[in-house]
């Protein structure tokens, strides 16, 4: 089996609204999440591209260097300065693993599903991780997600069916043909 069987890459700029993310997504999934936040729409519009080469063993390795930026500062808006009670979807979506949630959910994966805070050397840590997993049986593929916002933003996924090691999306995509996807 080949290291790499896909690979997509999604980018946009400030100016794009969740409901133009939401219906960009509308291409590759039939029936989108509801009451979901823009990392929630990046994690989804990198990886649903991959779905029809997703096994239901598939496990999920997302990283991201912030949470959700707009619904954590909403949510500790909300309950610091006006001391409110959390709405609960503002409180659920402030976990980052929620968007590993609905990727999970939407692409029927049941393998492990981990999020990690990005550092310098995302793509390797995600690899070893996941390489654990391929190489104990636990999944037969793996489903790589790096999410990247700062105004504008890069969200990246690429489906592994064996371990590998490169330093940076690139690398692991090399050789093969990348979906890109300029919002």
């Amino acid at each position: 089996m080949k290291p790499v069987i896909a690979a997509c890459s999604t980018r946009g700029d400030a100016s794009h609204s969740d409901k133009d993310l939401k219906a960009a997504l509308g291409q590759w999934l039939a029936t989108p999440p509801r009451r979901i936040d823009r990392m929630i729409l990046q994690a989804l519009l990198c990886s649903a591209p991959l779905k029809a080469h997703i096994r239901s063993d598939c496990g999920l390795y997302l990283a991201s260097r912030h949470p959700a930026r707009a619904t954590m500062g909403a949510l500790l808006d909300a309950v610091c300065v006006h001391q409110r009670q959390p709405k609960p979807f503002e409180f659920v979506n402030s976990v980052s693993n929620a968007a590993g949630f609905h990727v999970a959910a939407q692409l029927g994966l049941e393998g492990p599903n981990l999020f990690i805070g990005a550092g310098a050397n995302v793509w390797r840590q995600l690899q070893t991780l996941a390489a654990l997993d391929l190489a104990d049986g636990t999944i037969t593929q793996a489903l790589l997600v790096v999410l990247d916002e700062n105004g504008a933003f890069q969200a990246q996924a690429v489906l592994i069916g064996a371990p590998t090691k490169a330093q940076d999306f690139a690398g692991l995509t090399a050789g093969i043909e990348v979906l890109h996807l300029q919002l």
